[in-house]
């Protein structure tokens, strides 16, 4: 099948395992500003307007479709001497992930931008904040040349960490530099506040309305016969609405409209465009633009295969090419859009005449998009469908391999279409996709309530990857060990047995059996299914079950005193993170824990502290959803406390191991563990190192939004609390950091190295 790819960016580790789908496909167009082709009218006022406003770090150009809001920046970006980074948005952006690595590429034209902001922006959890964000904005502000960041269609923004993403890099933009924000509503961003500085530059319909002059100019251009005044009438009725004054123009010159019959409301122009605009065209051509509309953005083998034809690309063009209300969105023309103002009609009448049709389309779209590698688009099509059989599979094919690289708020999407009792129980794989997604994010109401949906599943087919159902239940199950060590080493050999030879599942239940093994006390064979589980995690793809078992292997090697094969087993489970873009999966909190045991084993103190406080990030996901994890963990980091004199930090961590073990108290050898670490704290000394070790899971949280200029109001919002919360654990983050205000904490935590330096000098 023929196809057109854009070019396509991943940051994926360089361990060898299995070919998966990709998890980001870039799109070059939305990099670019958009083509213009000769312009029907030259917005000069309005152009020397924004190039006058170089004092303003900020711009607002906020209008209904069909101002010009696209075309005057692109005019202004032709004219202005400066940079422009351009992006061009839409509803797939609602991933913090995507957003920023969109806006991280398009400030990356003369490579400013170090590849390690890039990895960090694909961080899960907190490391966004952290020190992904952090990291893009020390690019933007040191930057030798200013630069013009326009973000268009900023409308299509809603997710929350998208646009908090935003207003913490709002504080970035250096003087010189600025940042535009275009689209049909005003952007959530705090712009009354910049409005009260005095350092917004905003644009409406008013600012953006045509002048007569221009009026005149774009109805002439448009091949129209108006005198000035004609024009002049034309332009007053239309309220200086370029997409009115062009409706006109084609009215004018296909002889269906008089002047004096003309008006320039939104339900005048909703019933030209039915009426006389696709009036001009013929039969085929009609059925071409009503069925395309289903699309958010065309190529000629889409529309092919959509419409079932092979001259798509051709008529593409011819439509550009009379000016029908098509966009390029690209140098060759190969990919093309409707203006939105069009394509919303297109649609509404398509719905009007077949509404039968568009799920049929739609299904075809997305089987279209998967031929070619678009995953991510065939899912969005699948769902428009309303195929939730397809669509349960897509999500089944792209959940696990998307996360891995840092698409989490994407997977969360996705699952969230499904979370639905019902639902659940019919797509069974998505249920366990869900339970181990919300587990290892730390959310364990959520994990146990799509537990609770696997458990009563009667589901008896095969999974996609041609397991059993039940291969895939005993895998969540082992993993949650809600049960006990014992039910989790039998669930999880249950799981090794049955999964298939190219089940995305085998590493992690092989993992799952050696731990049971190694909590219920059998040493010796938990080494050897450890070893086996990290080797498949290495040739297979794994990041949790290789970090898990290699660091596993190097505890069992330092507890026997063995310093050189625990040096050696870690380095092999860092070797699984290394270039993975997630690299603060709380799997790595472990991996932290005995790191920082063996640098105490070696007399590095000063590493093992600055080794821990990695792990505090980790902290807030560690809870009962991952019991064993969690618990084992938490051990490990207070025994690292007491040995470096801590026992403050210590007792912190040993008592979230209890309120743990108090939920799943059958953890086999961890039990004993805990008992030996309280037995120890009894002895030890009160004392802490005085490095804010006592911070709970809940503060460290809040920590890396303290760094924002996010109030606590928006801050609580951000975390589902209340704002009084919000305040109270500031105030225990401020005493345990020894610090009096906000700006004293940040300043301590960046000392610390809970979150990094942001390099701008003053917040907006």
């Amino acid at each position: 099948m023929p196809h057109c790819m854009e070019s396509r960016v991943t940051h994926s580790a360089t361990i060898p395992r299995k070919e998966e789908p990709k998890a980001f496909d870039l799109r070059q167009s939305k990099l670019h500003v958009p083509w213009q082709r000769q312009a029907l009218v030259e917005r000069t006022e309005l152009v020397d307007r924004l190039s006058r406003a170089r004092d303003r770090r900020f711009v607002s150009v906020v209008a209904p479709p069909g101002y010009g809001k696209t075309t005057t920046l692109s005019q202004w970006a032709a004219r202005d001497g400066r940079d422009f980074a351009w992006v061009s948005l839409d509803h797939r952006d609602n991933d913090p992930v995507v957003l920023l690595t969109y806006i991280a590429e398009a400030l990356n034209a003369h490579e400013t931008v170090e590849p390690a902001v890039f990895k960090a922006l694909t961080a899960a959890g907190d490391s966004l904040w952290a020190r992904g964000l952090p990291g893009l904005g020390s690019a933007l502000t040191s930057r030798r040349e200013p630069v013009v960041l326009v973000l268009d269609d900023v409308h299509e923004l809603e997710n929350h960490d998208c646009l908090g993403a935003l207003m913490a890099l709002l504080l970035h933009v250096p003087q010189g530099s600025q940042l535009v924000l275009s689209g049909r509503a005003e952007a959530r961003l705090g712009l009354p506040k910049l409005r009260a500085d005095g350092d917004l530059l905003e644009l409406g319909p008013a600012a953006l309305a045509l002048n007569d002059a221009e009026a005149h100019a774009l109805l002439v251009a448009a091949g129209t016969d108006v005198t000035e005044a004609q024009a002049t009438e034309l332009n007053k009725r239309t309220e200086g609405w370029a997409a009115g004054l062009y409706l006109a123009a084609l009215s004018l010159d296909g002889g269906s409209s008089s002047l004096a019959s003309f008006g320039g409301d939104d339900r005048f122009v909703t019933d030209y465009l039915r009426a006389e605009e696709l009036a001009r065209v013929g039969p085929a051509e009609l059925d071409f633009l009503l069925r395309t509309a289903v699309l958010d953005r065309m190529c000629g083998p889409l529309c092919d295969a959509l419409l079932e034809r092979n001259d798509s690309a051709q008529v593409l063009e011819q439509l550009e090419h009379k000016n029908l209300f098509v966009v390029s969105l690209d140098h060759s023309r190969t990919w093309f859009r409707y203006h939105h103002l069009f394509k919303e009609m297109l649609q509404a009448e398509l719905e009007r005449r077949e509404p039968e049709l568009a799920p049929t389309l739609n299904r075809r779209a997305a089987s279209w998009s998967e031929a070619n590698g678009q995953l991510e688009l065939a899912i969005d099509y699948a769902a428009a469908a309303g195929d939730t059989d397809e669509l349960a599979r897509l999500v089944a094919t792209c959940a696990i391999p998307y996360y891995r690289r840092g698409r989490v708020t994407t997977v969360e999407r996705w699952l969230a279409m499904f979370d639905d009792p019902a639902l659940l129980e019919r797509y069974p794989a998505i249920a366990v996709l869900g339970v181990w997604l919300h587990a290892l994010r730390g959310r364990p109401d959520a994990a146990e309530r799509w537990a609770l949906v696997v458990e009563t599943s009667q589901f008896e087919g095969p999974m996609p990857d041609g397991s059993p159902f039940e291969a895939w239940a005993a895998t969540v199950r082992a993993l949650l060990c809600r049960q006990g060590v014992e039910r989790m080493q039998f669930d999880a050999e249950l799981a090794v047995s049955r999964l298939s030879a190219a089940s995305p599942w085998r590493p992690a239940s092989i993992l799952l059996q050696g731990v049971g093994m190694l909590f219920s006390g059998d040493l010796d064979r938990a080494e050897i299914i450890l070893d086996q589980a990290a080797e498949v995690a290495r040739v297979e793809g794994g990041v949790f079950a290789g970090v898990v078992a290699r660091s596993e292997l190097a505890l069992v090697a330092l507890e026997r005193g063995d310093l050189a094969a625990a040096e050696s087993e870690l380095a092999l489970a860092s070797a699984f993170i290394d270039d993975a873009p997630s690299v603060e999966y709380v799997v790595t909190a472990l991996l932290l824990a005995v790191t920082a045991r063996l640098e105490i084993a070696k007399g590095q103190g000063a590493r093992a502290r600055k080794t821990l406080l990695g792990a505090q990030r980790m902290r807030p996901m560690m809870t009962h959803a991952l019991s064993w994890f969690a618990v084992q963990t938490q051990l490990e980091l207070a025994k690292a406390h007491l040995a470096l004199s801590d026992a403050r930090g210590a007792a912190a961590l040993s008592r979230d191991a209890d309120d743990i073990l108090h939920r799943r108290p059958r953890l086999g050898e961890l039990v004993a563990e805990a008992e030996h670490v309280r037995a120890k704290l009894s002895t030890a000394a009160e004392q802490s190192s005085g490095w804010a070790s006592t911070l709970t899971a809940a503060e460290l949280r809040l920590l890396p939004l303290l760094t924002t200029h996010l109030s606590f109001r928006e801050i609580a919002e951000r975390l589902f609390v209340s704002r009084n919360t919000v305040k109270t654990q500031a105030i225990s983050v401020y005493r345990k950091l020894d610090a009096s205000s906000r700006s004293e904490a940040i300043d301590r935590a960046v000392e610390l190295g809970f979150v990094d330096a942001s390099p701008a000098s003053r917040a907006v």
